[in-house]
């Protein structure tokens, strides 16, 4: 099948896939090749691309997934490929943005703040899974 991740600084990845493994509104899933069509929300968390002897991970945060028999079509604001993250500087990345969340000052703050822990927090999980090691649960 045929698997299209699409983001607003334009296509992340295109091509046939065996199965996508991702995050949608009600849980993981899995989709394989003549999947039932839907459409459903994308939550933040990885996209798994498998293809023929090759694993790809990209980290998302959010967005539309709709799905055919022939195409799996992941419509994300961003996705960052695993290769593009270096997990120390992600993880200086989330104890900032920690430290903002223990420090807001009122609600606009701290929402901003929690996005920003929530987008980190996905990075680094990411990050871990290209090495080898296992994500931590948020």
């Amino acid at each position: 099948m045929e698997l299209e991740l699409l983001t607003l600084a334009g296509v992340k990845f295109k091509g046939d896939v065996t199965q996508v493994s991702l995050v949608a509104a009600d849980g993981e899933m899995g989709i394989l090749p003549h999947h039932e069509p839907f459409t459903a929300m994308l939550m933040p968390g990885p996209v798994t691309v498998h293809t023929k002897g090759k694993r790809e991970v990209f980290a998302t945060y959010g967005g539309l997934i709709e799905v055919t028999s022939e195409r799996v079509r992941v419509l994300a604001d961003e996705a960052e490929h695993e290769d593009d993250l270096v997990e120390h500087e992600v993880e200086e990345a989330l104890k900032r943005a920690e430290d903002m969340k223990a420090n807001a000052k009122d609600k606009h703050e701290l929402s901003r703040a929690q996005h920003l822990v929530d987008r980190q927090s996905v990075r680094l999980n990411v990050a871990r899974m290209r090495r080898g090691g296992r994500p931590r649960n948020s």
